[in-house]
């Protein structure tokens, strides 16, 4: 997997610890099909055998290992202040 980040995510992350971890989360509804969302938090994983970690610069990403290896991933930081966050899409 290819994980892309821009200038502002590397700062942020840098400043934060430079680690973090990618996961998937599936949100079941009761009139839709379920729907798969990709979420990240900052720091390394407490399962670290579950992921890939793959370094970029002096950052690592954690991504857990069931997650397509062969598309491209895209880190964009989002949110103002002390609300900032690290989004994911493939």
């Amino acid at each position: 997997m290819h994980v892309e980040l821009d200038t502002k995510v590397k700062n942020w992350l840098q400043s934060k610890g430079e680690h973090i971890t990618v996961k998937s989360i599936q949100v079941n509804g009761c009139c839709a099909p379920p729907i798969q969302e990709l979420m990240t938090h900052l720091g390394k994983p407490k399962d670290s055998h579950k992921y890939h970690e793959i370094k970029v610069d002096n950052l690592s990403v954690f991504v857990e290992k069931h997650l397509s290896t062969n598309e491209k991933m895209t880190l964009k930081l989002t949110g103002i202040g002390i609300f900032k966050t690290i989004t994911a899409k493939v």
